[in-house]
């Protein structure tokens, strides 16, 4: 771990964009590469994704950023995967086509659904994931496609069709062998995982009507996930790490504040209050209960807010400051709300995303909020955690 030319990536597929960071096994950022990920809305309310532009982006940013930044892969501790969560990706085993586009986290096609379904069984969906019947989590986004889709309904009946978040499908195609696995971070985002199990519950498949057939195995966030495929970067690398975007930014927050219920808020594409509670399952209203890496080697729970505001709604204002500073000033005000519903309440609150960047939304909340505000040291949080895990299970590959 001490050569001096050593570097670890992490690839972190986001919503807007895929990017490829090199670090140092001392975290330092040696370099990036991303390219823009698109995104259609057929209809009102609907966003999706082709996954196989995923593909293309992840295997172009990841040479990218070896060869402009003279690395080596043979020097290649190992890669790390951070992503875009709840978005649902069902392809054919066989051909590995997409069965359908990525229904993106955003999308809003079974709101209706949902409405009825939390009616019956909110409260038992509640207490077994943490979460709420919701549009945005993956479960009834894949009921959708069964239901709609015949391409998928007969790959199904074949036993060709498999199911898997933005991560799952990553591996499958980028790694040797094509494994079908997730981490638990990204399962937990689905209302199919047990929360308190971290399994697939039986139950939940039986509400939501998934067949666990499609399904990916789960692994904790620092495990073996495969090994990239020599077509990539000319020689096998082990991925070490997957991990969500918003548990990822909050394990790095964790690592840079400390502390045992480190709290962080995400300005990104939207904006997310994240706050560890410990190895305790607990849940607490008005937030959703997530799976979160612990630093000790395991896994623990964290609270996590969002709030639908953030880059979408600051792009448009970039040239006007006055309008751009209310908006901002309004979006810390928001957040203050989950800050002070936390049940640890936080004296330091560790901040990253693109909108953090100028310290403006950093600094209304410091003066709204009463808290000392912490910026990480790079703006990627998401990308700076997973870093952290890979690091963490490379050193525990080369412990005796």
């Amino acid at each position: 771990m001490s050569h001096r030319k050593d570097f670890i990536l992490v690839l972190d597929a986001g919503t807007t964009t895929v990017r490829a960071i090199a670090f140092r096994p001392d975290l330092t950022a040696i370099g990036r590469f991303e390219a823009r990920l698109a995104k259609t809305f057929p209809r009102r309310g609907w966003v999706e994704q082709d996954p196989r532009q995923m593909i293309r982006l992840a295997r172009r940013v990841l040479r990218r950023v070896v060869g402009d930044n003279g690395l080596q892969p043979r020097d290649c501790l190992g890669i790390g995967i951070t992503n875009q969560r709840e978005t649902a990706v069902l392809w054919d085993e066989r051909t590995g086509r997409p069965a359908y586009p990525a229904i993106v986290w955003e999308d809003l096609r079974t709101s209706s659904w949902c409405r009825r379904l939390k009616r019956t069984h909110g409260r038992e969906v509640r207490a077994l994931t943490g979460l709420s019947v919701d549009p945005y989590f993956s479960a009834t986004k894949i009921t959708w496609v069964l239901a709609h889709v015949p391409a998928a309904r007969h790959l199904l009946e074949a036993g060709r069709l498999r199911f898997g978040t933005v991560d799952s499908w990553l591996l499958w195609n980028l790694a040797v062998g094509r494994p079908h696995v997730t981490d638990e971070t990204n399962a937990g985002r689905t209302l199919l995982l047990g929360a308190k199990t971290r399994g697939w519950d039986r139950r939940l498949l039986e509400i939501f009507g998934v067949p666990a057939s499609i399904l990916p195995r789960v692994l904790p966030s620092r495990s073996e996930f495969g090994r990239l495929g020599r077509s990539v970067l000319g020689r096998e690398i082990p991925f070490l790490a997957v991990c969500g975007d918003q548990q990822s930014s909050l394990y790095a927050a964790w690592g840079h504040v400390g502390g045992r219920h480190a709290t962080k808020i995400t300005y990104g594409t939207g904006t997310f209050v994240n706050q560890v509670i410990g190895r305790r399952f607990e849940i607490r209203d008005p937030f959703f209960t997530t799976i979160v890496p612990d630093r000790s080697g395991g896994s623990a729970y964290a609270l996590e807010a969002k709030i639908a505001k953030g880059g979408r709604e600051v792009e448009p204002l970039l040239g006007d400051d006055r309008r751009l500073r209310r908006f901002l000033k309004r979006l810390a005000t928001e957040a203050d709300g989950y800050l002070q519903a936390l049940p640890h309440r936080p004296k330091t609150v560790a901040v990253d995303g693109g909108v953090s960047r100028d310290g403006i939304v950093g600094a209304y909340q410091a003066q709204i909020s009463g808290v000392t505000i912490r910026p990480l040291p790079i703006f990627d949080g998401t990308a700076l955690g997973t870093a952290r895990l890979v690091i963490e299970r490379a050193k525990s590959r080369l412990s005796p």
